[in-house]
Formats: C-alpha cells, sequence, structure tokens
C-alpha cells in the first residue's frame, strides 16, 4: 500500500525533498477524486431510483385508473342493455332507469375506492333519444294504404337501415322509392322487369346502378352499403344534410319488410306496434383522483354496443 512519509524523515538515496512533495501531492489528489467519484456515483443512483418509483408509481396510478373506467364502461353497457330489455319502452322511463342505475353503481364504487385513498365520481351527463322501426311480409304503404308518406323525422345517424323487397306489384315501368331528405337530393330506387331486379340510387340527378338480378327478392343494407351482400357505396348518405326525414314513394308497387334504429322520430304515419322507443345513445363522465393522480374521461355507449 502506498505510504505517506510523515514530517522530518529521512530521503532515501537520491530523492529530494520537492520530489517526496510532489509525490504526496499527486496521492492526495487521487484519493480525493476517488471520493468525489463515489459521491457522484451515489447521487446518480438515488436520482435513478427515486424516478424510478416515480414512474412506476405514475404507471400503476393510469393503470388503475383505466381498470376503473374499463369497469364502468361495462357498467354502463349493462345498464343501458337491461332498461331497454326490461324495464322501460319510453325515452323518460329509459332515461331515468339508467341514470338512476349508475348512481347505484357510483355509490358502491366510490365507497369501495374510498378506503385505497381513491375518489371517483360517475354520472350521467346526456342521452340521445331514437327510435327502433320494424314491419315485415307488408306492402310498403303507411298504416293508412297511403303510397307516400313519412318513415322517420330529424336523423342524423342510423345504426340499422335494411330493406328486404320480396313482391312486386307494380309494372315494368313503376319503380320503388326510398327518400332521404328531398327526392332532389338523394333516393334508393327499386324496380322489376321481366323477373330482374335492379336497384340504383339517384344523388343530385346523377344515377348509380348498384345491382341487377334475378333473384326471388332484394336485401338492401343502407348501413353496411351492400345489395345482396355486394358493396354499393353509392348507398352512402353522408352528402345529405343532417338531419333529414326518410319517406316511401309509390309504395304500393312492391310488398316486403324493412327495419330502422336511427336516432330520429318516428313518422306520424306509424302505429305504435311499429316501434319502439331507445335511446339511441348515452355518455357517462368518469372521474378517478388519487394524491398522484387527476384522471377524468366520457364513455359513450351506444344503442348498438349495448345491443350486440
Amino acid at each position: 500500500m502506498a505510504d505517506l512519509s510523515p514530517a522530518g524523515r529521512g530521503l532515501g538515496d537520491g530523492a529530494t525533498a520537492d520530489g517526496r512533495d510532489r509525490g504526496q501531492i499527486i496521492l492526495v489528489g487521487a484519493f480525493a477524486l476517488a471520493v468525489v467519484f463515489v459521491a457522484l456515483a451515489l447521487v446518480m443512483n438515488a436520482a435513478i431510483y427515486t424516478e424510478n418509483l416515480a414512474t412506476r408509481s405514475e404507471s400503476a396510478g393510469a393503470a388503475d385508473a383505466q381498470a376503473f373506467e374499463r369497469a364502468t364502461t361495462n357498467a354502463a353497457e349493462a345498464a343501458f342493455r337491461y332498461a331497454h330489455e326490461v324495464n322501460a319502452s319510453d325515452h323518460t322511463g329509459l332515461k331515468k332507469n339508467v341514470t338512476q342505475a349508475m348512481a347505484a353503481y357510483h355509490n358502491v364504487t366510490r365507497t369501495q375506492q374510498a378506503t385505497s385513498a381513491q375518489l371517483t365520481d360517475v354520472a350521467v351527463d346526456s342521452t340521445t333519444n331514437g327510435t327502433n322501426i320494424t314491419d315485415t311480409s307488408v306492402p310498403f304503404e303507411s298504416p293508412a294504404g297511403g303510397t307516400d308518406w313519412t318513415v322517420a323525422k330529424d336523423v342524423n345517424e342510423s345504426y340499422r337501415f335494411r330493406i328486404d323487397v320480396e313482391t312486386w306489384n307494380g309494372g315494368s315501368s313503376d319503380e320503388l322509392w326510398i327518400v332521404a331528405g328531398d327526392a332532389g337530393d338523394w333516393y334508393l330506387n327499386v324496380s322489376e322487369a321481366s323477373g330482374e331486379w335492379e336497384v340504383g340510387v339517384n344523388e343530385s340527378g346523377t344515377y348509380t346502378r348498384c345491382l341487377t338480378t334475378t333473384a326471388s327478392d332484394v336485401t338492401i343494407d343502407l348501413v353496411a352499403e351492400t345489395v345482396n351482400g355486394n358493396d354499393c357505396p353509392a348507398l352512402n348518405r353522408s352528402a345529405v344534410g343532417d338531419p333529414y326525414d326518410i319517406a316511401v314513394r309509390n309504395g304500393s308497387v312492391a310488398d316486403g319488410g324493412y327495419t330502422l334504429v336511427s336516432d330520429g322520430e318516428a313518422g306520424s304515419d306509424l302505429t305504435t306496434s311499429q316501434y319502439d322507443e331507445i335511446l339511441y345513445a348515452m355518455e357517462v363522465n368518469v372521474t378517478y383522483w388519487t394524491p398522484e393522480l387527476r384522471y377524468r374521461t366520457t364513455r359513450q355507449i351506444t344503442w348498438g354496443e349495448a345491443s350486440a
């Protein structure tokens, strides 16, 4: 081991006082640098450890918040579905039911979360009314026998819109129209001549043929944009200004059925047996607070998600 010579010790052979002093200074400097490097290493390791702890804490908190959000979404979908299947058949009753169900869920979860120093809040922020309109194996006429009539009013979005045309009652020059907005904006037309169906779309005066077929009937899905399973992008109604009405023209020329689930209202020509009032959508506010985290989000539940 290195030895520091004490003051007054004799010099070795050939040694000088200046050489001895320089050697001691270098050695002392080396020890000092070693101490500094060790101290810096300790400080850096402590900082890295603290940062890792903080990161793990934040990640764990975010994961807990997201788990609570998923649980709340599942509860909201169950409440939404249960209200439609069991408890109510009008907009007022449906809204009351889902609001009370989510309030009960909140009362249970906030007590559980509070034991872990977590504050939560769950509340229904808004609901969107809608209708589920269905009629099958009938002429495309109103219940009163009208050939030109309104199926739905003030439609912005549709979850399901399907038309099945099964029997043709008209002539070769007749057409069945399903109109969105005004006939000058957009309409679907179906015709039949010599056993061949033709389905097309007229948008702002431009006609696009979707399909011709000799099948026994035609099925038109205006949400999936298909005719008998074949794609027809012209069925898209995004160019029609919202909200719009959906109407039938020349309904006596064909028999079949239709289903429309939308955020609109049922047309005044329909009877109550032909439609159900539904909640088309519901928004739920979710809040999750801990001493380290503030998490807020809004989850939307739609009729299609909850009824799937």
